[in-house]
Formats: C-alpha cells, sequence, structure tokens
C-alpha cells in the first residue's frame, strides 16, 4: 500500500511517445510529403535560373515558365497533404492524452485528489493538453520542415558558390547560440505561466461553487479584488513571457537580413565581376529566401516547445501519481458469491496527515445484517471511520476484514459492487434523475431505480415531478431540495444492491417520520445486508441493534440505545442534547 504521490522527476517524453505507436504510417507519410514539398520548393529558385539565363539571351522561357507553373501546383499539393496528416497527428495524441488523463483521475483516490485543486486539475486536462498538441504537431512539423529546407538547399547553394553561402549563413550560429542560452528560461517562464493559468482556474472554479455563500457574505467586492490579484500574477507571468518571446523574432530576421546584405554586397561584386552568373545570383537568392521563413519560424518553435514540455511535466505530474491501493489488487476479477457483511476492526488506526491522528485503535465486530449506530460529538471520528470502511482513504494492513478478508486484497470491481456509502455531501450530475440513478450501469434497469426511490422514500415526490424519473435535476442537483438530494443519493447507492450500505449522516435534510419510514423500508427490503450509520436522531439510534460511541477517535462505549443511556453520562448529554433540537425542529414545523 502506498499514499497517492507524484514522482519528483517524471521523464518528459515517457508518457508521450508511446501515444505514436498507433501512428507510425502516418507519421512515415507525412514526413515523406514533407520532404517531398521541400524538395519540389527547392527545384523552383533552379528552374529560375534556368529561366533567367533564357532571359539574359533574349529568350522566352515558355517551357520553363510551365514547369515553374506545374512545380507550384505540385508543392502545394505537397504542403497541404503533409501539413494536414501531421496536424491530424497532433490532434489524435491530444485525443489519446486527454483520454488517458481522464481515464487516470478515475483511477486516483482521496489522498491524491484532496491536495488538488479541481480547477487546476480541468486546466490540465485543457490548456495543457492543447499546449502538448501544438508541441505534436505545429511544433513537430516546423522543426521538420527547418531541418528539410537546410538539407534541401545547401547543397545547391554550396555548388553554385561555397564562399557565399558560408558568408550568407554566417549569422546563423550566432542566432542558435543566443536561442540556447534563451530556452532555458523561456522554458521556466513557460511553467509560471502555466501554473498561473490553473490557479486562475481553480480560483474561478470555486467562486462558482461558492457563488451562493459569497451573495449570502455580500463578499462580491473582496471577492473581485482576489480575482484581480490572481489576474495581475497571470498577466505578469505571461508578458514576462511575451517579451523574452519576442526577442526570437527580431534575432533571427536580423540575422536573415545581414545574410541577404551580405548576398547582395558580395554576390554583386562577384557578378559585377563576372564571376557569377545572374542566374546563379537569383538562384541563391531564391534559396536564401527558402531559408528565411524556417529560420524566422525558429523563436516560435521554440516558443511552442518549451509550452509544450512545461505542459508535459505537469500533465506527468497526475499520470505518475499512483493510488495507495496495488493496481493489480484493485483490477483482479470480483469473485461471484456476494457477501454475508460481517466488518472486523482490529487495532485500526488511522491519521489524514502524519502528525494529526484521528482514529486510535479501534476494534469491534458489526455481524453481518445487523443497523449498526456511529454516535459521538462532531470531530470524533465516525466519518473518517465510515470513509476508511469504504476504502476511500487507507487502512493499515490487516486492520479491517470484511467476510474474514483483508479489505486492501479486495478487487475494487467486487468492493463497489458489495460495499455503497452515501456521503453527508452527495453529488448529483447535470442529468436526468434516472441517469443520476443508474450511472450509466451495464444492466440499466427501470424496475431496479423505481425500487430504490421506493426505499427512499422519494417515489411521490418523483411522481409529482414533470417528467418523473427522466425530469433534468440541474447542475449539482440544484432544482432538488436538501431533502430531495439526500434521497436521491441514497437511492443510487441502492440500486446496486449492497451487502453492506455506509450511511453518514444522510437525513439530516429530512424530518424524524421520513427518517424513520426510510429506515423500516430498508430493514423490510433485506433483512441481510449490513447497515452501518451515522445519525445524530434518537429515533433513528433506537432502531440500531448496537450503538458504539466515538470520542476523540476512539470507541468509549459500545452497546443498545437503552444499555448507553444507563451506563454512559457522554451517551446521556448526546442523546439529551439530540432530543432538544428534535423538539425545536417539530415546533418549527
Amino acid at each position: 500500500m502506498k499514499n497517492a504521490t507524484t514522482s519528483p522527476a517524471p521523464s518528459r517524453l515517457r508518457h508521450l511517445l508511446p501515444l505514436f505507436a498507433g501512428q507510425k504510417r502516418a507519421f512515415a507519410l507525412g514526413f515523406a510529403l514533407l520532404a517531398l514539398t521541400n524538395a519540389s520548393a527547392a527545384a523552383i529558385p533552379y528552374v529560375m535560373k534556368l529561366a533567367t539565363e533564357e532571359l539574359m539571351l533574349r529568350k522566352v522561357p515558355h517551357t520553363l515558365i510551365l514547369a515553374l507553373v506545374v512545380l507550384a501546383i505540385v508543392n502545394a499539393f505537397f504542403r497541404i497533404r503533409s501539413r494536414t496528416l501531421i496536424f491530424g497527428i497532433g490532434r489524435d495524441v491530444e485525443f489519446a492524452l486527454r483520454s488517458r488523463y481522464h481515464a487516470k483521475l478515475l483511477s486516483l483516490d482521496a489522498p491524491f485528489l484532496d491536495q488538488e485543486k479541481t480547477g487546476e486539475l480541468a486546466s490540465r486536462a485543457a490548456a495543457d493538453v492543447g499546449a502538448v498538441r501544438m508541441f505534436v504537431g505545429p511544433g513537430f512539423l516546423q522543426i521538420s520542415n527547418a531541418l528539410m529546407a537546410y538539407a534541401a538547399t545547401m547543397p545547391v547553394m554550396l555548388g553554385l558558390d561555397p564562399l557565399l553561402t558560408l558568408l550568407a549563413l554566417a549569422p546563423i550560429p550566432l542566432v542558435l547560440g543566443v536561442s540556447r542560452l534563451l530556452t532555458r528560461r523561456m522554458y521556466r517562464l513557460s511553467r509560471v505561466v502555466a501554473d498561473r493559468f490553473g490557479a486562475l482556474s481553480g480560483f474561478i472554479q470555486e467562486s462558482i461553487a461558492g457563488i451562493a455563500a459569497i451573495h449570502a457574505h455580500a463578499r462580491e467586492t473582496d471577492w473581485n479584488r482576489r480575482f484581480a490579484a490572481e489576474t495581475e500574477e497571470l498577466s505578469r507571468a505571461a508578458l514576462r513571457h511575451a517579451r523574452l518571446q519576442s526577442l526570437f523574432g527580431p534575432m533571427v530576421v536580423l540575422g536573415g537580413a545581414i545574410g541577404g546584405f551580405i548576398i547582395l554586397a558580395h554576390g554583386g561584386r562577384e557578378v559585377a565581376a563576372g564571376r557569377l552568373t545572374m542566374g546563379d545570383f537569383v538562384a541563391f537568392s531564391g534559396y536564401l529566401a527558402m531559408l528565411i521563413w524556417p529560420t524566422v519560424g525558429f523563436g516560435w518553435i521554440l516558443t511552442v516547445m518549451q509550452r509544450g514540455l512545461a505542459a508535459l511535466d505537469r500533465i506527468s505530474g497526475v499520470l505518475d501519481a499512483h493510488p495507495f491501493l496495488d493496481p493489480a489488487v484493485a483490477a483482479a476479477p470480483a469473485a461471484e458469491k456476494r457477501w454475508t457483511g460481517a466488518i472486523t476492526l482490529d487495532h485500526l488506526s488511522f491519521a489524514f496527515r502524519p502528525d494529526t491522528p484521528v482514529l486510535h485503535d479501534l476494534s469491534l465486530e458489526i455481524p453481518a445484517g445487523s443497523l449498526t449506530g456511529l454516535a459521538g460529538r462532531i470531530g470524533s471520528g465516525k466519518s473518517a471511520l465510515l470513509q476508511v470502511l469504504a476504502r476511500l482513504h487507507p487502512a493499515p494492513a490487516g486492520t479491517i476484514r470484511i467476510d474474514g478478508r483483508d479489505l486492501n486484497t479486495l478487487p475494487e470491481a467486487e468492493l463497489r459492487r458489495e460495499l455503497a456509502m452515501v456521503p453527508q455531501e452527495s453529488f448529483l450530475f447535470s442529468s436526468t434523475l434516472l441517469q443520476n440513478l443508474l450511472l450509466d450501469r451495464p444492466d440499466p434497469s427501470h424496475f431496479r431505480a423505481r425500487e430504490a426511490i421506493r426505499l427512499a422514500d422519494l417515489e411521490e415526490e418523483v411522481q409529482r415531478f414533470p417528467q418523473g424519473l427522466e425530469t433534468l435535476i440541474g447542475e449539482r442537483g440544484i432544482t432538488l431540495s436538501g431533502g430531495q438530494r439526500q434521497r436521491a443519493a441514497l437511492a443510487r447507492a441502492l440500486v446496486g444492491n449492497p451487502s453492506i450500505l455506509l450511511l453518514d449522516d444522510v437525513f439530516s435534510h429530512v424530518d424524524a417520520r421520513t427518517e424513520a419510514r426510510i429506515l423500516e423500508n430498508l430493514r423490510a427490503a433485506s433483512r441481510h445486508r449490513t447497515v452501518v450509520m451515522v445519525c445524530h436522531r434518537v429515533a433513528a439510534l433506537q432502531r440500531a441493534d448496537r450503538i458504539h460511541l466515538l470520542d476523540q477517535g476512539r470507541i468509549v462505549a459500545s452497546g443498545t440505545h437503552d444499555t448507553l443511556l444507563e451506563t454512559s453520562p457522554l451517551y446521556r448529554d448526546l442523546h439529551n442534547t439530540m432530543s432538544r433540537a428534535e423538539a425545536l425542529e417539530a415546533l418549527a414545523r
């Protein structure tokens, strides 16, 4: 068992290269077409040389003009096809990387996800994956095109005039040297921009999710001020990045201008002296022009590469994370036999953080088919215990057994089939009520959904909905009341007919009568289901076969409701507090 963590130095390309496995033929064809693009482009200046020489002889080069037209058409065809293929590969890799990223997120568990902001993770899935696509598609294409352009033109230029070639390209090594010095800083700034964009995305996501609280406390001005501060941080980082990026273009253009000046000065003198023909001069100028755009684009290529590598590092932070459960164990096939639902805790201790223990040396037996209550003050560890029982957080090996089997050895599919947990704040998706209940199960059944709705005491209200189970309930179930959302979440858990049901204060938004009906339905529907519930109502706890009283992460008393009233001062105090709260609730109605 390992806590979810990220690799300290994730390999940049380890997650990217496997995505090209199915793209080899497309890559080969794309680069072949790119080579033909540069070959046909390199032929044009040479034909221009021949046409110029015929014009110098006062001849009209009809054949050569036709050849130029054909070469232009062929070059355009190869250029379009090569770019379409390579850009398409970038899109395919983007889709595969985003799918892999999403699948990885779904495989990770609370220890990792609790440390990350939702908006930050969404930013990596959108902006960072898009930056990797630019690196894979346009970035690779421009690099390859520049190398091929030099490979196609340099031999011809050297054949025309070696000295002029060396003089014209003399500024290029200087440009490359300065660029190399700038790329390291470009990477750091690209990473800062991506991090600041992720932070801003996280802030916006939290603002939208908490907008009701912002309005309720009239904190709009403060939130706008915080947003402005986040935006200013991003703006400053982006401006530093833009200023550095702006150096590349002028620097490369300056190198090209110097090369052009050299051609004009030295080449013109060579033509005047008769050592270089006018046709050679025209061809040489054309070849240098072919190199200008790939060289000018070099600065953009470096920017795209550094931004893509920075984005890939951020994505790798998620792809390199490990769930606390061994993936081989999680993916093992589920046993066909249903659980009886007996739970054993053997000296269980747990902490969300190493320096803050939450549960201390818990040992207890929860019989199969029983209704067990967990009681205690706020912060006593009740919810933490349910989360550990549901394997949302790691428990030490051997400290939790279900039907005699270590919780950590159970396949994920089997665990989620046999055990369901309904948390305090249940999440509902922006879809129909039926889709929220079934969650795309492979064997959807309206009957099972309706039976679950009945058990959760939501049947009459669903019948009054405009489209019944097909009613859209809005983002996070916004169109439902708090009690309806809780009961919908309970019904969703019941659709799978689990052997063990964990309820974490899921009746806080329903009245005592509704709670009593739901508990009665659960007991009547399955006498063999084990139910462990956290509840803050006297009537619910009275129905429990056994109650375990927690205080500061320890079990301080266990027994029936009546027994605890007689023997536990803490339970009596909780009972009196709960009774007063229920009386006030009844008066409020």
